[in-house]
């Protein structure tokens, strides 16, 4: 692994260790989020996924993976963070057609 790469998964296994901490719960996306409010486009730029398979590299908590999965993808989600692993794992323990890893 590079350091960068090293650097990068101890930040988001801190901010993890954090959120775990602190028991954040975020809402559910009811459609796409960009992470800056008002920006788009939505979920449309997509198009029908339905039974397309989609890799979600660096998930986190992995909501716009399971958002993906509601809308008919087969969805693998990965980070390497494990404190985000256990979040996601935690919280979507069940979706139908989300794989975590």
């Amino acid at each position: 692994m590079l350091e960068i790469e090293t650097q990068n998964k101890g930040t988001w296994t801190a901010y993890g260790a954090h959120q775990l901490a602190r028991d954040i719960e975020l809402p559910e996306l009811d459609g796409w989020s960009w992470d800056i409010p008002g920006a788009g486009p939505g979920a449309e730029f997509f198009g029908d996924v339905t039974g397309l398979r989609v890799l979600d590299v660096g998930s986190g908590l992995g909501r716009h993976a399971a958002r993906m999965a509601s809308l008919g993808a087969k969805v693998t989600a990965v980070d390497t963070s494990p404190t985000q692993h256990r979040r996601a794992v935690a919280r979507y323990p069940d979706t139908p057609d989300l794989r975590l890893a």
